[in-house]
């Protein structure tokens, strides 16, 4: 099974790779250069503009917890371990789910670790419900105002998509949380006598505080509309002006590209695959779109990687304290 995983993910990183280079190679690799240029000092810009996105997630983070252990947990500690925890995400091929092993661990709260491990799977399941429905809103919009020349069967495969993964993220939270049949309890007793507090806890949240698991769904839904604001501000400074609706659009079917590829490390080539084809399916230039997920790709990985050292200090500290 480990080979199995370590071949399709060798294949994947050759097959993105390669729909980059024959990308980059039929747009021009001068006339991509030339844009880049444009874009000059504008990454400098665009580069710490991603820190609202991450605040944005550390407050639908903050509302995974009940109230009274959300005030014992500091507001700067939920960022610096959501982006440690997304460029784990980010740079492994785990389908977005290693980061979330790690943030538990490296919140320096004196909340106890049962309701950590709660928090991170409430956070989760509202990140997903969130993405989900910021792209299906997105897509009813796109059909009503036809900015998008779907086929109809595309746009029911997309939002079949997006009602699977709601469905998908309702069902197993409600199973994960519910008190497991006498036969799991004979077939997993360890698993199942482990789980139990923070199944308890799940439990209890949802009863208790289902305002705070809207209003963490929708500080997601806010974190992935952030990302409209970068994409006009990458324009901008490439010199290609967009209107908000239309930034909006792109980021709509931006999500859409990244839930059915979410096992592909790094986003290798479909970041700048997806936006090429948003791009000329909105009428735009596909080169720019091109362009526009290249400039995205380079902060992902900067901001990935400024993550991962995040993390890796906190192992060495954590070490440090063991010896």
């Amino acid at each position: 099974m480990r080979q199995v995983r370590r071949w399709f993910t060798v294949g994947v990183i050759a097959l993105g790779t390669t729909t980059f280079l024959v990308l980059l190679w039929s747009f021009g690799p001068a006339r991509v250069w030339e844009r880049l240029r444009g874009f000059s000092w504008g990454f400098a810009i665009v580069l710490p503009f991603q820190i609202i996105d991450h605040a944005l997630n550390a407050m639908g983070w903050r509302f995974a917890f009940p109230p009274a252990e959300a005030a014992r947990v500091a507001f700067a500690d939920l960022v610096r371990v959501r982006i440690a925890g997304d460029g784990v995400n980010y740079l492994t091929p785990s389908g977005n789910i290693a980061g979330e092993f790690v943030r538990p661990g490296m919140l320096r709260s004196s909340v106890p670790h049962d309701a950590k491990v709660t928090s991170v799977v409430i956070a989760k399941a509202a990140q997903a419900v969130g993405q989900a429905l910021f792209v299906l809103f997105g897509l009813i919009y796109l059909l009503n105002v036809r900015a998008y020349s779907f086929r109809a069967g595309q746009a029911a495969l997309a939002a079949a998509g997006m009602s699977v993964i709601l469905f998908g993220v309702a069902l197993c939270i409600g199973l994960f949380a519910a008190r497991p049949p006498a036969w799991i309890k004979r077939r997993f007793p360890s698993t199942v006598e482990k789980t139990e507090p923070v199944r308890r806890q799940l439990r209890d949240y949802l009863l208790r505080h289902p305002g705070r698991l809207a209003g963490s769904t929708v500080f997601f839904m806010l974190g992935y509309s952030w990302g409209a604001a970068e994409i006009w501000l990458i324009c901008y400074f490439l010199g290609y002006p967009l209107g908000p609706e239309t930034a909006l659009c792109i980021e709509f079917l931006s999500n859409l590209v990244d839930s059915f590829a979410f096992m592909v490390p790094a986003k290798i080539g479909t970041q700048e695959a997806g936006k090429a084809v948003i791009f000329k399916g909105l009428g735009l230039a596909a080169d720019v779109g091109f362009t526009v997920g290249l400039i995205r790709h380079v902060r992902e990985m900067l901001w990935a990687g400024g993550g991962l050292c995040l993390y890796a200090a906190a192992n060495r500290a954590t070490g440090d304290r063991k010896r």
